[in-house]
């Protein structure tokens, strides 16, 4: 079974990633621009269970997504860096960004949500799926 690790750029929290992502790809919500510091989010997806912080302890912040649904953020007290994520509709996955991983080149983009937000400048793979809000299929 595969194990990836990863970690914040100060080095006080680390995680570990148990198993294949569900699904990976890019969101372009305005959250995740914010987050990201004007790029979309590049993500991968596992269940819960799968994700464990080895290393420190993560703080959250929440707020609402436009599904009403709080959307919870963990990043590092120490450097700031955001590294997972989840929402109260779907407390069973985590999302982990492909940024921090040690390996991030891992990452493959099975396509890119919330493009109607994306901004003009923004390069969206048009070789892959899209869709402008979230599919009616994720997790």
């Amino acid at each position: 079974m595969t194990t990836r690790k990863g970690g914040c750029l100060c080095g006080a929290v680390r995680f570990q990633v148990t198993g294949e992502p569900i699904i990976s790809g890019v969101c372009y919500c305005r959250h995740c621009q914010v987050v990201a510091g004007g790029a979309g989010a590049y993500g991968m997806m596992f269940p819960a269970e799968a994700v464990k912080i080895t290393q420190g302890e993560t703080r959250e912040f929440v707020i609402k997504a436009e599904s009403g649904a709080d959307v919870v953020r963990e990043f590092c007290p120490q450097c700031g860096v955001h590294l997972l994520s989840h929402n109260s509709n779907t407390p069973q996955f985590r999302a982990v960004k492909a940024g921090v991983l040690d390996d991030p080149s891992e990452f493959q983009s099975q396509g890119s949500i919330w493009t109607a937000s994306a901004q003009p400048w923004h390069r969206i793979d048009p070789d892959l799926p899209r869709w402008e809000k979230n599919p009616e299929a994720a997790p």
